[in-house]
């Protein structure tokens, strides 16, 4: 078998640069916003082919997973919509399997006019940001980039004549961005491995802990009449603000120092809500009768997503009690999207360390360890499901903002330490055709 040092990885990597390009870029053309996925689900079974893997399809059925832990609900349908696993399977591998998880949907891009170029039509910029090469366009960086990176540390295994000695198996799921129910369903499916990496892009760092995050809309409801006679009328978007404010208060109450854990401690404003939709009325000169707000809140890990639920009715039954057109018709609250509790991985687990020790021998020094402020799919492997999993990945700039984009370089670095993490985690054979 031919030495695999990481002058022999850094070789076969560069070989496929123009490969990791253009793979990138042809999946970025596929606009897989919620509910628009299967393009980029089509396109990427095709590139698991080409390398070899075994490809199955997976639907997600609500029914099979609606009584599961880390279920988050959902009010639109699944009709056509799939999860993407490949597959390479060594049989009677002695080492550890490894999942290499990564999300397909991206979210939407607009206002599109704010952007330098389309958001779907990939761009490159030669010797930008910190002298390296850039792909501007939604979804590089959250998270096709990383995506790739993992393919192209695989790819550039096999084009070596090697192959990992024990199961690996890459998922491409969707919903990451809203609810994680298509990781869930394909750990309720079985796909499970000893540990899993999900390169999402958090600027070569190694994921520790995460906050959950918790989705919900407050519908309140006014009463219309024409605007003159506008104090007759109870406006419901002007009623809304109170209950903003109130949400504004409860952030402010968690993030006091008191309340934030010691891991956390270092991290400027850890919990953050965001007043991502609001949406009422239906006539300019029409006292506006109806108002949804959509609302987004972190919380620790330690922390249950119903207590944070009990609390937000309780805040919204305050307002509500102070104001007399709202105490007749009580604001309602619904959740629906994110229920996603934090998680953490200890540092001397063993996929941390061998992490650490693949960026070492890729970087020459450790790896910066990271609490991050957002959710990602790790923890329904830390959570529920006794899998050992953790977040490497590439720098990237503006991640569900206008520009977004992705370091090429960064994930070239990226795809070497996953190269000799496969090595070292899985082990390595000779590749039998």
């Amino acid at each position: 078998m031919k030495a695999l040092n990481q002058t022999v990885i850094a070789e076969a990597l560069d070989t496929r640069w123009q490969w990791a390009v253009d793979t990138l870029a042809g999946w970025v053309r596929c606009e897989s916003v919620l509910g628009n996925e299967k393009d980029a689900q089509d396109y990427v079974a095709e590139v698991y082919r080409d390398l070899g893997l075994a490809v199955i399809t997976e639907p997600v059925d609500l029914n099979t997973i609606q009584h599961l832990p880390g279920f988050s609900p959902a009010n639109w349908s699944y009709e056509n919509r799939y999860n993407v696993v490949g597959v390479r399977d060594p049989h009677g591998g002695k080492k550890h399997s490894l999942i290499l998880n990564s999300h397909v949907d991206v979210v939407s891009p607009e206002p599109v006019k704010l952007w330098s170029s389309p958001p779907f039509e990939p761009r490159l910029i030669e010797n930008g940001e910190d002298g390296e090469t850039w792909m501007v366009g939604r979804g590089t960086g959250d998270m096709k980039g990383g995506a790739v990176a993992a393919l192209w540390a695989f790819a550039s295994l096999l084009d070596l004549g090697l192959e990992p000695a024990s199961k690996v198996i890459f998922q491409s799921v969707i919903e990451e961005e809203c609810t994680g129910n298509g990781s869930l369903a394909l750990c309720a499916a079985g796909y499970t491995a000893d540990g899993c990496l999900i390169p999402e892009p958090f600027d070569e760092t190694i994921l520790l802990r995460q906050v959950g995050v918790l989705w919900w809309q407050v519908r309140i409801l006014g009463r219309t009449t024409h605007v003159l006679e506008a104090g007759r009328g109870v406006n419901a978007i002007e009623k809304s603000w109170n209950i903003i404010n109130a949400m504004r208060n409860l952030e402010g109450e968690l993030n006091q120092p008191e309340n934030v854990p010691n891991d956390f401690a270092a991290v400027d404003h850890p919990l953050n809500l965001n007043v991502g939709i609001i949406s009422g009325g239906d006539w300019a000169s029409t006292v506006a009768g109806e108002c949804t707000i959509h609302f987004r809140l972190g919380l620790f890990p330690e922390q249950r997503c119903a207590d944070l639920m009990e609390t937000i009715e309780q805040r919204v039954a305050q307002v509500a009690a102070t104001d007399t057109w709202l105490r007749q018709f009580p604001p309602t609250v619904e959740f629906v999207g994110f229920q996603a509790e934090g998680c953490e991985v200890k540092a001397d687990e063993h996929l941390v360390r061998s992490l650490e020790r693949a960026h070492q021998r890729c970087r020459g020094d450790g790896a910066k360890k990271l609490s991050a402020t957002c959710t990602t799919d790790v923890r329904f492997f830390n959570l529920y499901y006794g899998i050992p999993a953790t977040c490497y990945g590439p720098k990237a700039r503006n991640i569900h903002g206008v520009n977004e984009r992705v370091s090429l370089d960064s994930m070239r670095r990226v795809a070497e330490v996953i190269s000799t993490l496969i090595a070292d985690w899985c082990g390595i054979r000779e590749m039998v055709e």
